[in-house]
């Protein structure tokens, strides 16, 4: 995983529309132990590779959770329910640089004979969960029919116009952008929305799932 050029600057796109000015005190969750990627580190004039390093020199409180558990962090499985009472409804920012899409959750991947899993489901509830009223999420996430042979998921448009209705998520941006340019046929589905209320996520798993694709 790793953080390009256009993925940082979808962050900072994201933080402007919402008005926020700098990350001092914010609680931002990240998903996966992200790496800041060479011409990114040199266009934002970052030292670091490491995305933790980096986010903690903007004096956040930040948090990451991957189940590799490295450079600090938390080894959780987002398919199973939160440990962390702090957690809940905890955070200001939650971002999702390219992670949801290998959080399996016991879906069948073989090409061809797909089928999702519910712990897929149960990972999106959680990041529901986990942010504040006001909570701005940002995901950078491959497109449908793009990056074919990586991660058991794939969204488009609708599946993320499809979640924010249901939970009466504001979308601040909602856009295609190819991403890694130096790769043909990457195109992904960059989504930034906020939750306006602590309803309990939705759908339930049933209508979910038809939402889903690889």
């Amino acid at each position: 995983m790793g953080i390009n050029v256009d993925t940082m600057d979808f962050f900072y796109d994201s933080l402007r529309i919402m008005n926020i000015e700098n990350l001092y005190k914010i609680w931002l969750l990240e998903l996966g132990n992200q790496c800041i990627r060479q011409k990114t580190k040199d266009k934002y004039k970052i030292r670091t590779g490491k995305s933790k390093e980096y986010f903690l020199s903007l004096r956040c409180n930040h948090h990451s959770i991957d189940w590799n558990g490295l450079d600090g962090a938390i080894p959780l499985d987002l398919c199973e329910p939160v440990p962390i009472p702090r957690f809940i409804k905890g955070f200001d920012i939650i971002t999702d640089f390219g992670d949801m899409e290998h959080v399996r959750g016991g879906a069948n991947t073989p090409r061809d004979n797909w089928q999702p899993g519910e712990g897929h489901w149960r990972a999106w509830r959680n990041i529901h969960d986990m942010g504040k009223i006001g909570c701005l999420y940002i995901h950078t996430l491959p497109m449908i029919g793009s990056f074919k042979n990586h991660g058991s998921y794939h969204y488009n448009l609708k599946f993320f116009e499809n979640l924010c209705n249901a939970n009466n998520y504001r979308i601040a941006d909602l856009r295609i952008n190819q991403n890694e340019k130096r790769h043909h046929g990457r195109d992904y589905v960059f989504c930034s929305y906020v939750k306006q209320n602590d309803k309990p996520f939705m759908p339930e798993w049933e209508i979910f799932k038809t939402w889903l694709h690889r």
